[in-house]
């Protein structure tokens, strides 16, 4: 198979457990897209916090693609335009919020790059150090955030954030997508936005065969994704759910898992 397109989740894939990426990553894809395959990466993350690995790529040289907020926002990268945005409507984001605020966990959302969030979790400030984006306490998200916004992310205990997620069972309503990322991640958005659905539009748009892409996750917001790519692969890292889900299993994030794959299905080596 000929395979064109390479799609990566960051953390605890792309990223390593330093968040850093491999020097044998780096090189792997850099010469997969000399080769003519794209690269694309896809993260829960906010698009500001993905655009630093998606320049060490050279994505932007290369004219792919980022896509962040778990599929809310596609951008291309030569210029930065936005072609793609999916939100979570203002009248959601407050009944998620309702909801977080009854469960007592903490919650948090993007605006202007810029990450702002109500209440406490042991892993407040995971979101702001994962992504290096400035992380504003307030006391009532209702009266900074005004508009509709990517997505709403609860931050919890890790026990509490499972029993939601199976509570959930993938819904809020039925507007708004759920699923968890990190285990102390429950993050909420629109209904048509996640991964595999956003990859699916976008190999569409650029004329690529379903059987054509390869995927790499570890968690459950990646699912979806590999189970779409022609070839899905889970990390060694990845949980049971995202191992059951993939075509093959390769190495962890910290063990060259990703330059294995590429030097075995693109580059042939």
């Amino acid at each position: 198979m000929n395979y064109k397109l390479i799609v990566l989740d960051m953390d605890d894939t792309l990223l390593t457990s330093k968040n850093e990426i491999l020097p044998s990553t780096i090189n792997a894809l850099i010469e997969a897209q000399n080769n003519g395959a794209m690269v694309v990466l896809a993260s829960g993350r906010p698009t500001g916090g993905m655009i630093d690995a998606a320049e060490i790529l050279q994505l932007d040289t290369h004219q792919s693609y980022i896509i962040s907020y778990n599929g809310a926002v596609i951008t291309r990268m030569n210029d930065r335009t936005v072609v793609d945005a999916t939100y979570v409507e203002h009248s959601e984001f407050n009944e998620i919020l309702q909801f977080l605020r009854k469960e007592r966990v903490m919650a948090l959302t993007y605006k202007e790059n810029k990450i702002y969030y109500e209440g406490q979790s042991a892993y407040e400030k995971v979101e702001g150090e994962l992504t290096g984006l400035e992380m504003i306490k307030v006391d009532n998200l209702q009266t900074v955030i005004t508009e509709d916004v990517p997505k709403v992310m609860g931050v919890g205990d890790i026990e509490h954030i499972e029993v939601l997620n199976k509570q959930l069972e993938g819904s809020f309503g039925s507007d708004i997508h759920a699923t968890t990322s990190k285990p102390f991640f429950l993050e909420f958005m629109h209904r048509d936005v996640s991964k595999g659905k956003v990859l699916q539009r976008l190999a569409e748009q650029l004329g690529i065969q379903q059987s054509e892409i390869i995927a790499f996750g570890d968690s459950n917001n990646d699912k979806d994704m590999l189970e779409f790519a022609g070839l899905g692969v889970a990390m060694g890292n990845a949980n049971n759910t995202i191992k059951e889900a993939a075509d093959v299993i390769t190495l962890s994030h910290d063990e060259d898992g990703i330059a294995q794959i590429i030097e075995e299905y693109i580059l042939k080596k």
